[in-house]
């Protein structure tokens, strides 16, 4: 009986072709749109899953408040995770600090590597993560100073694929022992290293180097913000008692003379909220699911309403099925055989379309999706999104097929009125939908240009950043004589801000005689020179420019947000204050600019003159900027050194910074055309059955004079009247959608009334040029053929 079913079905497949190519084209499309969506989200929510226990493990987050103002972050002080021991229901803890050199060389120092991801971990890394260890000395590593594991592939590069361990490899020319060797962190990782260096080793070094005043060891350093620490908690235990008792000793330690208290943050929520509850990368997570969910119904919609059109072309024969003994029961479930072949055949074309588009869609995610046939959690996904379709586009068609009495049918009488209301409140949705994707796709495309045009507050063209090495910085004055007299270099600057797009170099220890006694300040704080400020084009509000001089050392400029969170009254030249016990006089206030995501509002940053200068800035001109590099890189080489010169742009490292928003904006715009296009899809197929069956009364009307134009409008009207309900629901909820993304900027675009107009227009345009194409086909067809059967 099901072979039955399905023979008949492929036979009424092949008679209406135009049908059921517009049907599967539309239906494949959908499928394989929404299986490439579902596979990106899945691989976003899947991210930090794969450990151990990864319910039970907390970020902790530094929340600054002063006054109305609060500020939260990753970066917590050394002790916090060393108080974190102490906490009865806490089982384990880890802490993680960054190695911002990305260098390790071998022990000849001849091979170099750079751009490593490197960082410094407690001995307890491995036990607290699910990083499996391929190979290891002892069972237990990064307990010893000189100790260090690598990733697999690190391994293959530094030697060969040879077994690493015990051998040797430098970071900043001391040696390290290799005891480790763990498997390559996955993708879908918000933590990735090539290598992890012992905390111990990291502790020695700033406690060798004088510590931070007061603060000796880095488990007693409370004023600088440089780890991020983790906390493993125990089952059924009440997070917020665990940080409330870590508070306690942080208040504690800081005497009470503290604004700053720690929060936790779930794990497995690290790569979509951002510490400060930021969930813009959430939101379009669950946009782009709600888009999959979208396309799959306008496919469905498509289905059903070409099914429903088309009930008088299929009355007659229902009805002689009917007369000859066929039961609604039997003809309902060769209707359901009919949709479920149609679309088997289209999931078969969707595979197809996945297939050839799938490199070319990681190669725009910037992604290394696999489709995993392993993985239950996606086939559960993708299943359920398929059957609910599937069970969506049949079972209204072949009940409503099925229904048709036999004699009312053969006389051309139907229930057509009640079905074409039902037709057209699918038409509505569906077009709703694409308005809606339309206005949204026009609204993150304003934003991203908003962003890249937008006034960071300083200059980033042809200027370029390079790592100094040791002996550059070393002989800093011989550097400065040589860049002085290259007549391709405008100007040119040594100092710390190692990027002034995503800076996180911050300490809480600042003092000012009008402090509150309860206030404190997290503040970013960079070295620079006399020559930083004017070369970045900063703008000062008042007081201006250090000098270079040895005056400078008592001199601090400060941005607008920091002079208005101390408090300070204009004017603010003169006023005391003093950065890690080192006392001192504001001398400028600079305009403020941003040294952070976009997303994220300015902070307070302070420029003193004192502490570490390793980064140079160099502005040239597009005539001779190759030239300014030749000779950067020259008087770089002229200093031996295990770092390999490498320089970057301002440019682009500012399109790196929004790099994955300029992807997700594009995969949306993608997405959306899809969607608009099905829509087009069925629109197409609804004006052709619209056509067809007014074929007789084109041809009459033709006959008594109408105009090619007369019966476009004919044939128009009823659709352009849908669109137009299309467009008013439309209107408020993508402004409500568009309203909720933006939210999530510190710094945004406006929603303007042309992008809802624009919006409209080209919904109208396209389904104009749709409906118009098949009308003008319609309206030129020969009458003798209209009317050849009268």
């Amino acid at each position: 009986m099901i072979f039955k079913y399905i023979k008949a079905g492929w036979r009424n497949l092949k008679k209406s072709k135009f049908y059921t190519v517009i049907n599967i084209l539309g239906l494949s499309i959908s499928i394989a749109t929404a299986i490439l969506i579902l596979l990106w989200v899945q691989d976003e929510i899947s991210f930090d899953k794969f450990h151990k226990d990864y319910k039970q493990i907390y970020n902790v987050h530094n929340i600054w408040k002063g006054g109305d103002k609060e500020q939260i972050s990753n970066n917590t002080p050394g002790p916090v995770g060393f108080y974190a021991q102490d906490v009865p229901s806490v089982a384990s803890s880890v802490r993680i600090a960054p190695e911002y050199s990305g260098i390790i060389s071998l022990k000849d120092q001849k091979d170099v590597y750079s751009g490593l991801s490197i960082a410094y971990a407690d001995s307890s890394f491995f036990s607290f993560f699910s990083f499996p260890l391929i190979q290891s000395s002892k069972p237990n590593i990064l307990t010893s100073l000189d100790e260090v594991a690598i990733s697999e592939t690190l391994q293959k590069k530094l030697f060969n694929g040879q077994d690493a361990i015990g051998k040797t490899l430098l970071l900043a020319k001391t040696p390290f022992l290799v005891t480790g060797v763990f498997q390559d962190i996955p993708q879908n990782s918000s933590l990735r290293y090539d290598a992890i260096f012992p905390m111990a080793y990291l502790a020695k070094s700033f406690t060798e180097n004088g510590g931070n005043g007061v603060w000796k060891t880095i488990d007693e350093d409370l004023g600088n913000y440089y780890f991020d620490t983790y906390l493993k908690l125990r089952p059924e235990t009440d997070p917020e008692q665990a940080i409330t008792q870590i508070n306690n000793r942080f208040i504690q330690a800081r005497e009470g003379n503290t604004n700053t208290t720690f929060k936790l943050g779930s794990f497995a929520d690290k790569h979509l909220i951002a510490p400060d509850g930021n969930k813009s990368a959430l939101r379009m997570v669950q946009i782009f699911a709600v888009v999959a969910l979208l396309l799959l119904f306008i496919g469905a919609i498509n289905y059903v309403n070409l099914s429903t059109a088309r009930a008088m072309d299929r009355a007659k024969e229902v009805s002689i099925r009917k007369i000859v003994g066929a039961s609604r029961q039997q003809l309902f479930f060769q209707f359901m055989a009919e949709t479920f072949l149609t679309f088997t055949l289209a999931t078969f074309v969707a595979a197809i379309w996945v297939g050839l588009s799938f490199s070319a869609y990681n190669s725009i995610s910037g992604k290394s999706m696999v489709f995993d046939i392993h993985n239950p959690a996606l086939w559960i996904l993708i299943g359920s999104a398929l059957l609910l379709t599937v069970l969506l586009s049949s079972i209204y068609p072949s009940i409503q097929l099925s229904s048709f009495k036999p004699i009312a049918a053969l006389k051309g009488k139907s229930s057509k009125p009640k079905n074409s209301i039902f037709r057209k409140g699918l038409v509505v949705f569906q077009y709703t939908i694409s308005i809606i994707l339309i206005i949204c796709t026009l609204v993150i495309q304003k934003q991203m240009k908003y962003i890249r045009n937008y006034d960071l507050g300083y200059d980033t063209s042809y200027i370029f950043t390079v790592q100094l090495n040791e002996g550059s910085v070393e002989n800093k004055s011989t550097v400065e004589t040589k860049l002085a007299a290259d007549p391709a270099i405008v100007s040119y600057s040594i100092n710390g801000l190692y990027d002034p797009m995503s800076y996180g170099n911050a300490t809480g220890d600042i003092d000012w005689p009008s402090r509150p006694k309860d206030y404190s300040l997290i503040v970013g704080r960079a070295t620079i020179d006399k020559n930083f400020i004017p070369l970045m084009g900063m703008k000062f509000v008042e007081g201006g420019n250090i000098k270079g001089t040895p005056s400078d050392s008592s001199s601090y400029i400060i941005n607008e947000t920091m002079a208005k969170q101390m408090g300070l009254k204009k004017p603010y030249l003169g006023a005391q204050m003093s950065l890690h016990e080192v006392p001192g006089t504001v001398v400028g206030v600079v305009k403020d600019f941003n040294f952070n995501n976009l997303k994220n509002p300015i902070g307070p940053m302070v420029f003193w003159t004192h502490r570490f200068a390793g980064t140079l800035y160099v502005k040239t001109t597009a005539l001779n900027a190759q030239k300014a590099i030749e000779k950067v890189k020259a008087i770089y080489d002229s200093y031996p050194s295990e770092k390999p010169f490498e320089y970057t742009f301002l440019d682009s490292k500012f399109d790196q910074l929004y790099k994955s928003d300029l992807r997700t904006g594009l995969l949306f715009n993608i997405f959306a055309s899809i969607a608009i296009f099905v829509s087009s899809l069925g629109l197409l197929a609804l004006a052709t059955n619209s056509a067809q069956t007014k074929v007789k009364e084109i041809g009459i009307r033709k006959v008594l004079g109408a105009s090619i134009a007369q019966i476009v409008k004919l044939l128009g009207r009823e659709f352009v009247g849908l669109l137009g309900i299309a467009i008013l629901i439309a209107g408020p909820l993508a402004w409500y959608f568009s309203n909720e993304w933006l939210a999530n900027f510190s710094f945004k675009t406006e929603l303007s009334l042309w992008i809802f107009l624009v919006g409209a227009s080209i919904a109208l345009l396209i389904a104009g040029m749709t409906i118009g194409y098949q009308a003008i086909r319609a309206a030129k067809v020969n009458v003798i053929d209209s009317l050849r059967d009268e």
